[in-house]
């Protein structure tokens, strides 16, 4: 079966016409989505999309373990800094800003089910593609930060530490 090239040539533009008009209703749907970023006092980040589905038990989660909402907005597509990977995140002019060098993110399919990933400057973007709950983040969320603060174990979440009382001045 041959094809007239005229015809194939209105096709061929149909086509490039078609995607012109869908690629801004892709771009649009994606940057449809709020994120919410969470930051203490080690300058580390757990940013959560969407923030609408952000509930109750996880924002008091992240204040348990000292985190405070510091900055939400429109997330932005990034890659790992291998440019590997990508998904939904807060700019990188709002990770300068805070100063933010190692982060979770934290995507919020439903009450119990989420996708957690990692972004740290010398290993690029981590995404996982199991699902987690709460349980399985209360537990892994830890031994991240742990693994973020290196070996300097007085800093280690779960390590209790001793206070030594200093004398008083006279």
């Amino acid at each position: 079966m041959e094809y007239h090239p005229s015809i194939m040539k209105h096709f061929i533009l149909a086509l490039i016409a078609l995607m012109l008009c869908i690629a801004p209703i892709q771009a649009q749907a994606g940057s449809g989505y709020d994120y919410q970023l969470y930051k203490n006092n080690e300058n580390f980040g757990i940013v959560v999309f969407p923030k609408k589905y952000i509930f109750k038990t996880l924002g008091d989660y992240f204040a348990s373990i000292s985190f405070n909402a510091v900055k939400s907005g429109k997330a932005v597509m990034r890659r790992g800094s291998k440019n590997e990977n990508a998904t939904l995140m807060m700019p990188l002019e709002v990770q300068k800003q805070h100063s933010i060098e190692k982060f979770i993110v934290i995507q919020v399919l439903g009450q119990d089910e989420m996708l957690a990933g990692i972004y740290d400057p010398e290993w690029g973007l981590t995404l996982p593609s199991a699902r987690h709950g709460m349980v399985a983040l209360k537990e892994n969320i830890p031994k991240t930060l742990n693994i973020f603060r290196g070996s300097n174990p007085q800093r280690q979440t779960g390590i209790q530490s001793r206070f030594v009382a200093l004398p008083r001045k006279g």
